[in-house]
């Protein structure tokens, strides 16, 4: 293992690729993601609540994919080979979504759900087997160094996505249908480099495991009591974190014009990405939980700003809260969990660890549509601040574990 000049590791090339194809991915994706709530709403006249539906049961295909995909990376030894597969799914969405977009009424809600249903699926197989993969190569003294670097990466193509949607909006006025096609040009070259950079780990603890063909309910009950904790950790959290989507729409209702709109993104996915390789670093040196308590606190914060009935640049401020607290707790949960699983069932882990969270984005989502349209928009950014508070009291509970 390469080590820089003072001893200490450096981070390896296969994750410096992993980044990479994430930032290409997520500029893709997020001009798929910013544009679709908005062509939804704005072109096909649905509701919120709709949009919370549709939001919520992609959720929940993407994390039944997540379980799926773990547990065959840890069956198969070959993360890599699933996450090439999640990509073609995900390059071949791009044309559904511009095709969709061509047409009118309820055959191009149709045809938008079922581009994105494809491109959450491709998410599902993605997701899992890269935080495994990270964790597998991972070297243990800047585990959360990688893990934040990855983060960042992706967290900056969604910056990139998010320009590149307000951009391509206003160059082709509105043509969502083009938008969505050009969507796949980021995509391919994601693929062309996981296919050409990324590299499997070779590794005894797999190889032991070779003539394993399924997995057994003792496989679980090997995973340490840590590992639970951050479920419990995890799945409270992620009820307190609904979709972007609804940052959009509220960013809406201050009345700027729609091709400003995905500047919303563009200002979270600024905060995400400058704060996830930071934060992972410090996590190294300075322990997990604290960093969690802050994601946590700016959840609360943000929340308050997006309940007021403030201009445009008070929203903008509670959306950078809220990018900050995603790039710091995306990437620690995502720590804890490598902490917690052995290599050989970091797969299962982390398909566990994304299902209990997709459930809870389920709830997340539909909630706050319901919030949203029967009550007030303050109600349900008040509501996700006392959840995010709750999950704090697992975290005195949450001990680094020995190994």
């Amino acid at each position: 293992m390469s080590q820089s000049s003072h001893g200490s590791p450096k981070i390896p090339l296969s994750i410096w690729a992993l980044g990479s194809v994430s930032f290409l991915m997520k500029t893709s994706a997020v001009i798929v993601f910013s544009l679709s709530p908005l062509f939804v709403t704005q072109t096909l006249g649905a509701s919120t609540f709709v949009v919370g539906l549709i939001e919520g049961f992609l959720e929940a295909m993407t994390l039944c994919t997540r379980v799926f995909a773990g547990i065959i990376s840890d069956l198969i030894h070959k993360r890599k080979n699933i996450i090439v597969v999640g990509y073609i799914f995900a390059l071949i969405s791009r044309p559904i979504l511009g095709i969709a977009a061509s047409l009118g009424g309820s055959t191009s809600l149709g045809g938008v759900f079922l581009g994105r249903t494809f491109d959450r699926i491709a998410n599902g197989l993605d997701a899992t087997p890269r935080d495994a993969l990270v964790g597998d190569l991972a070297p243990p003294q800047i585990k959360g160094a990688c893990y934040g670097l990855r983060e960042s990466l992706s967290r900056a193509g969604s910056f990139a996505g998010s320009l590149l949607a307000v951009a391509l909006l206003w160059l082709t006025q509105n043509n969502y249908s083009l938008v969505f096609w050009l969507g796949s040009i980021p995509t391919a070259l994601a693929l062309i480099v996981l296919l050409l950079f990324v590299k499997d780990p070779v590794s005894e603890k797999f190889q032991h495991r070779k003539t394993k063909k399924k997995l057994h309910l003792k496989d679980l009950l090997q995973l340490p009591t840590l590992f639970w904790l951050t479920l419990l950790l995890s799945g409270l959290f992620m009820l307190s974190n609904f979709s972007g989507a609804f940052l959009l729409l509220r960013a809406e209702q201050t009345g700027i014009d729609l091709h400003l709109i995905p500047l919303v993104m563009v200002v979270q996915n600024i905060a995400t990405a400058s704060t996830a390789y930071p934060v992972g670093y410090l996590s190294d040196k300075m322990g997990r939980r604290s960093m969690m308590l802050l994601g946590i606190l700016c959840v609360i914060f943000s929340d308050f700003l997006l309940a007021s009935n403030g201009s445009i640049y008070v929203i903008l401020v509670g959306v950078l809260l809220w990018g900050v607290e995603l790039g710091i707790t995306q990437s620690i949960l995502a720590i804890f969990l490598a902490d917690a699983c052995p290599q050989d069932l970091r797969g299962t882990g982390f398909g566990l660890f994304h299902l209990t969270n997709g459930i809870c984005i389920i709830f997340a989502n539909l909630l706050a549509g319901w919030l949203w349209s029967e009550i007030s928009p303050a109600y349900m950014f008040y509501t996700s601040a006392v959840l995010a508070a709750l999950s704090s009291l697992v975290l005195p509970f949450i001990h680094k574990q020995k190994r």
